[in-house]
């Protein structure tokens, strides 16, 4: 007596490709510049769709086709080097500083945290309650202290920044193998050799991690710091425009925000693949001729 053992309405014999759709493994071979181009269309799609049902007054939602079309003017502004343009290079150099100066600052306190006791018993809980305060509110506070200027703004991003890259590089400090730790206090070697040649190479890729994720908070707190403490920069640009309904030019300034963001990311990425060609790390990277290190 021959038992049934397919499900009911499934195929007794499937094919190859039968088996590989019912797996669903085919979601998994399309490749990714196909995967990206159609889930833009479709987000296209869906906001274009709000917008001419006006689900949201078109007012407050402009459309693809107005939003992009301000998104050429804004572009064609910056070769020409208008006023979006300066906008554009005074942000920049505040993410970029308040970038390093997080990177530096992460590093040091990380190191602190993760390879002493008083860093982790006494600095790690004021760290804590540091970044648990709403950072927002400080943006006055930095532009009392340090001006209207771009200082305010560095101060800012390296703020929001900085945390990330502690907490990773304190964790990648601890999770350095136990056996070769074993093997390095067997040979007499004192801390600091440890640290240097052993627990820093074994952390480089947390480290990289906080990085990149301090690379993307460096932006948002540039432009918070410009949106609450004034300035010439895209978040300037960006509260006049929504104080004037120019939701449309909004719209292709954040595009341009993402772009900063975008670059710096990259190049962490890029210094990653670079200095730890041996470690494989495709977290957010994209595949392909888009690839970072590409």
């Amino acid at each position: 007596m021959t038992q049934k053992t397919e499900l009911q309405g499934a195929p007794s014999a499937m094919s190859a490709a039968e088996e590989t759709w019912y797996s669903g493994t085919w979601i998994d071979r399309i490749p990714q510049p196909v995967s990206i181009t159609v889930l833009g269309a479709l987000m296209l799609g869906v906001w274009w769709l709000i917008y001419e049902i006006e689900f949201v007054s078109q007012v407050l939602l402009p459309g693809p086709v107005e939003t992009f079309e301000e998104l050429w003017d804004a572009t064609t502004n910056i070769l020409t080097g208008g006023h979006v343009a300066e906008g554009l290079w005074i942000t920049t150099q505040e993410v970029i500083w308040g970038f390093l100066t997080a990177g530096i600052l992460g590093f040091v306190l990380g190191v602190v945290v993760g390879e002493t006791r008083l860093g982790r018993k006494a600095v790690m809980p004021y760290l804590v309650a540091f970044n648990a305060l709403p950072k927002v509110a400080f943006a006055p506070v930095f532009v009392a202290w340090f001006g209207f200027g771009v200082n305010s703004k560095i101060v800012m991003a390296a703020f929001i920044a900085f945390f990330p890259v502690i907490v990773d590089t304190a964790a990648g400090l601890a999770a350095v193998d136990a056996d070769t730790l074993m093997l390095f206090q067997s040979m007499e070697s004192n801390r600091w050799q440890t640290l240097r040649k052993l627990k820093l190479p074994s952390a480089l890729p947390f480290i990289f991690a906080g990085l990149k994720t301090a690379a993307v908070f460096s932006v948002v707190g540039a432009v918070v710091g410009e949106y609450l403490g004034g300035g010439h920069g895209l978040g300037e640009l960006i509260r006049f425009s929504a104080q004037t309904l120019r939701i449309d030019r909004v719209f292709a300034l954040i595009v341009y925000l993402g772009v900063i963001g975008i670059v710096l990311f990259g190049i962490v990425a890029w210094t990653e693949r670079k200095l730890l060609y041996w470690h494989k790390s495709d977290l957010l990277e994209v595949e392909g001729k888009f690839t970072a290190g590409a």
